[in-house]
């Protein structure tokens, strides 16, 4: 016993000298509701079997697709909704369930698939402790669930009854102790419990016995080697089999860790007054799948050292978009991807991953100010010491080890608080100089002797070098501000330049951007505005120009050029403020990679990694390009670049594979092979569908063989997500049948179809791999059927074809019938005819007869016969001619019919000098009758009008109208001068009542004092 507590307190004073470490800094993603959080309020975070990310706010329960937030709330008129809008921790079980644990202590199952709550019944002693005390779910290896009240109860989840019991009742003892702390010890039956009135006890459940420290019936160790005045909480095993625990001494609370299974301490009372320096609070451990241990609490966030046994924070406060900001840490979670979640009380929700910390940022210190240089950096060099040179503008020449870490320049010749401008940087082929340019002049250093010598030839105006190469024959070439580029000279022999640099003529005066030298010894000039230049350093000559002003494959519509870089011994790369080509001096042909929609700001810097991927650091960000496939992938803050302004030329590669490139106020370095993107294969899932702007359960659609909606419900939002919340992937999406090719989704992952016909079809979505290809083994897939409208359905059309058939049955039947009919109408007016003109004829033969025999004896009734045989004649001729007129087509409506009764009119009125007015009305004239009916209400019209002629009337005044559905003949005449006998017997003859009942036609005669009315009304429908 005194061993253990002399151990302790040799721990516990390593605990304090160890407090005050240098802070951790890593990249945080910060998620706030500008960009859909519930609220700055995060209390829990988890991870669904799905892949999705649940975040408990105090504004609702989320469910988070890496795009999307869904929000749960309570509904007073929903019994299947949250209880409470407060949630305070999720936790998922053995059997995936998502338990819901809200802040007034409600709990319950939410289902992650059917998105509604059950709710869970508490069996307290005092519910009322539920509103207030801390509370916490727990499980063990077997699958039990267990809800703490700290102080106070623990419960443990029946099932069967689905209620929280006292978990008493599952050990079979007595817990009134109040219990602060619980934990279930992985790997075996025990159970850990920390009294309220002080010190541990464990339950076997293997055994069935319960060691306590006033009966330590199984004698563990633990149990004696613990005060017993102390109330522990905050219990955590970790996979060592380590028992964490927290406690409150003094001022400040600590943590410490004991081995239960050796028996000794692991660490001493940790605090963090020293390395905070204000008040905190301890909220408990989390482990990593790795094995990394964190603590969290009020101002508290920190990762255990194993070999110091202490904890390293995190750095809280503003750096920069990528640093961390909270006032208490509520929850870490560690999803499948192995990014870590913070849950802040006051600032959100953060994400960021230890392991893929790809970016090292180094930033410099301002010799006069003492403060960070704010100095873009501009150019960068291994010496042979295996250290690092870099220049940054207006802040001077920086030196580092291998490892990045700032030390001494040590350069005999140049001035360590000097802050000359090193604008670039070349070693020699000597293997021993360095040549770094300035503003103006140049240095020669001297590895071997570590001097550094100072040229500034007059000739050069004290201009700025921006650029330094030197040629395969050992030449420099110098690229200026403002001057072009001037070619400096080395004496073969003894090694020293000329006394001064010469103009080179080949290019106009400009700035240079660029300059470097290719594997076939060609000097590669790039300008700001006259294009790329390729110069023969042999006999200066240029022999390439791209621009607006080169010919054939060198005519380009650009002339600003930024970079340009060597591939490979057949491929040359240029680089213009937002275009990149890329030259093929073998095939002489140029291609764009690309489009300048894929790269965004200008670009600065370009380098080749190993790989064969380009490099190029833009004003937004630094991308990563195969050329071959076009595929771009971009890098910035986001990403753990603190700076992604990159400056122009300002790169390079070291000879260990990394690179390095320079932005403003400071430069990053980093491994290309350990940038790792899209290692694994995605299963994009569809988070969200919506018909109509009416969103359907995904589930339910998951378990159709075929999603099936009528024809009018055929407007679709689908959302998708990889699940993926640290990769940077590019989707592709397709609606079989309808899209032709692929689609690439924008960044809200979600494609929008607002009317599709109605068909078969397959929606299909999956990942885009690094290299640009589609991951088709792993495309998720929904058929959809859109079913066509009732009148575009099979059955409609089979419908619609009997219909027609059927009309044109009943067309053709009519078509039959009206043939018929007119036929036998024909017939019917040819025997009528044929009638008349044979009884007519039979007359005019009897007559003729009887004329013939009176001729010698009764020389005037002789005449009378033949005045007869005139008379019948005549009618006869009259009455084959409107026959004949009633069957000529050209006659067949009744507009010509009228015309025909005013012309019989107008010849009455000539021969016998009568008076007759006609009126008809335009609905008579615009009446359709067949052919018989016309013949017979004309026949009768003529023998009316006749009638009266022969009766002796002088004048008369005739109406035809139309009145339901009876065409009308108004006839009204003068009494005086009209026999009206003989009229009556005219009017009577067997012929003409023949032609009325033959139509259903009505004749009237109105006798009035001195005028009377002839009506003749015909049914016409």
């Amino acid at each position: 016993m005194k061993h253990t507590i002399l151990a302790l307190i040799i721990t516990w004073c390593i605990g304090f000298a160890n407090a005050q470490q240098k802070p951790l800094q890593f990249q945080f993603t910060q998620y706030t509701p500008a960009a859909g959080l519930g609220s700055y309020e995060v209390n829990s975070v988890t991870q669904d079997k799905n892949g999705y990310i649940w975040i408990a706010t105090a504004a609702g329960l989320q469910r988070f697709d890496g795009v999307r937030y869904k929000t749960f709330l309570h509904d007073k008129n929903d019994p299947a909704s949250l209880p409470s809008n407060l949630i305070w921790q999720l936790f998922i079980d053995n059997d995936n369930n998502l338990w819901v644990l809200t802040a007034e202590g409600h709990i319950g199952i939410f289902n992650t698939d059917k998105l509604n709550f059950r709710s869970v019944a508490i069996k307290s002693k005092d519910p009322k402790k539920m509103t207030y005390t801390f509370k916490k779910l727990i499980k063990d290896d077997q699958g039990n669930v267990f809800l703490l009240l700290r102080g106070s109860e623990l419960f443990v989840y029946n099932k069967t009854l689905n209620e929280f019991s006292d978990a008493g009742n599952l050990f079979k003892i007595n817990l009134d102790c109040g219990i602060s702390g619980f934990a279930p010890q992985p790997g075996t039956k025990k159970y850990w419990f920390a009294r309220q009135t002080g010190g541990f006890m464990v339950y076997n459940a293997a055994t069935g016995k319960l060691s306590t420290p006033e009966d330590n019936i199984e004698k563990e160790p633990t149990v004696d080697a613990f005060n017993t005045k102390f109330a522990y909480y905050h219990l955590f095993f970790d996979k060592s089999g380590r028992l964490w625990y927290s406690d409150w001494q003094g001022f400040s609370p600590y943590i410490a860790c004991y081995d239960v299974i050796n028996n000794k301490p692991v660490t001493g009372k940790i605090y963090f007054n020293d390395a905070l320096k204000i008040y905190y609070e301890l909220e408990g451990n989390f482990q990593q799948e790795d094995g990394s241990i964190w603590v969290m609490g009020a101002k508290v966030f920190a990762r255990y050292r194993e070999k110091e046994k202490d904890f390293q924070v995190v750095r809280n406060g503003y750096l920069n978009d990528r640093s961390i900001v909270y006032e208490y840490i509520r929850c870490l979670f560690e999803d499948r991807e192995k990014n870590i979640w913070v849950a802040t009380s006051n600032n959100g929700l953060y994400r960021f991953n230890p392991k893929q910390e790809f970016f090292t940022n180094i930033s410099h210190t301002n010799r006069a100010t003492q403060q960070i240089g704010s100095g873009s950096l501009l150019s960068f060099i291994q010496t042979k010491w295996g250290t690092i040179f870099a220049g940054a503008w207006g802040d001077g020449l920086y030196h580092y080890d291998k490892d990045l870490n700032k030390i001494p320049i040590n350069i005999k010749g140049i001035n360590e608080k000097d802050n000359f401008i090193p604008w670039s940087m070349f070693a020699s082929g000597d293997k021993k100089t360095i040549w770094m340019t300035a503003q103006p002049g140049l240095y020669k250093i001297n590895q071997d002797t570590r001097t550094a010598e100072y040229y500034n030839p007059p000739i050069l105006q004290y201009r700025t070098i921006r650029q330094v190469v030197e040629d395969k024959n050992g030449d420099l070439w110098l690229g200026m501000q403002g001057m072009a580029v001037y070619k400096w000279r080395r004496n073969k022999r003894t090694g020293t330049l000329a006394d001064e640099p010469e103009y080179f003529p080949g290019i106009p005066k400009t700035t240079i951007n660029k300059i470097s030298i290719d594997s076939k010894g060609l000097v590669w000039v790039a300008t700001p505005g006259n294009g790329v230049y390729a110069i023969n350093p042999d006999n200066n000559s240029v022999q390439m120009h791209f621009g607006t002003q080169g010919v054939n494959e060198m005519k380009l519509v650009d002339d600003g050029f930024s970079s340009v870089v060597e591939y490979n011994d057949s491929l040359m790369v240029f680089t213009t403020t937002n275009r990149i080509y890329v030259y093929n001096r073998l095939q002489k042909q140029i291609f764009n990679v690309g489009s300048a929609e894929q790269i965004s700001g200008y670009i600065g810097a370009v380098e080749k990694d190993k790989n064969g991927y380009l490099w190029i650091g833009t004003s937004t960000g630094l991308f990563r390009i195969n050329i071959r496939k076009g595929v771009f992938i971009r890098f910035d803050r986001h990403d753990g670049i603190e700076n992604d302004n990159f400056t122009l030329a300002a790169s390079t590669q070291l000879p260990d594979g990394r690179l390095l490139f320079g932005s403003s106020e400071q430069f990053i370095a980093f491994n290309p092979d350990k940038v790792v993107i899209n290692t694994s294969s995605p299963e994009v899932v569809i988070t969200n569908f919506e018909v109509m702007n009416k969103p359907l359960l995904v589930d339910s659609l998951k378990q159709l063989n075929k999603a099936e909606f009528r024809y009018n419900e055929n407007s679709f939002v689908i959302e998708f997500s990889p699940l993926v919340y640290s990769g940077a992937y590019l989707l592709k999406y397709k609606l079989e049948k309808l899209d032709k090719d692929w689609k690439i989704a924008d960044k809200d992952f979600h494609a929008v179809y607002t009317y599709v016909p109605s068909g078969n079809y397959t929606f299909m979505v999956a990942a885009v791999d690094e290299n640009g290809q589609l991951m088709e083994q792993m495309t998720t897939t929904l058929k959809i059927k859109v079913k066509a409208p009732f009148w575009k359905a099979w059955w409609f059309y089979s419908l619609e074809i009997l219909l027609i058939a059927v009309l044109l049955f009943w067309w053709d039947r009519e078509r039959m019938s009206r043939k018929e009919a007119i036929q036998k109408m024909r017939n019917d007016i040819a025997d009528n005819l044929h009638e008349e003109v044979n009884n007519s004829l039979n007359n005019i033969n009897i007559l003729s007869e009887m004329a013939r025999k009176k001729a010698d004896t009764d020389p005037q009734k002789s005449k009378e016969y033949i005045e007869q045989i005139h008379t019948k004649s005549h009618n006869m001729i009259i009455a084959v001619d409107d026959m004949l007129w009633s069957i000529d087509p050209s006659n067949d409506n009744m507009e010509r019919t009228v015309e025909r009764m005013k012309e019989y009119i107008d010849s009455l009125k000539n021969r016998h000098e009568v008076e007759i007015d006609l009126l008809v009305d335009k609905k008579v004239e615009n009446l359709e009758l067949n052919m018989k009916l016309r013949h017979e209400a004309f026949v009768m019209f003529k023998d009316g009008i006749k009638s009266l002629v022969d009766a002796g009337t002088k004048f008369c005044q005739i109406h035809i109208g139309l009145e339901s559905s009876r065409m009308i003949f108004t006839i009204q005449f003068d009494n005086d001068g009209c026999d009206m006998q003989q009229l009556h017997n005219l009017l009577h003859r067997q012929d003409m009542e023949k032609r009325l009942a033959a139509i259903g036609a009505t004749l009237k005669v109105e006798v009035h004092k001195s005028s009377s009315l002839i009506v003749l009304q015909i049914p016409v429908l």
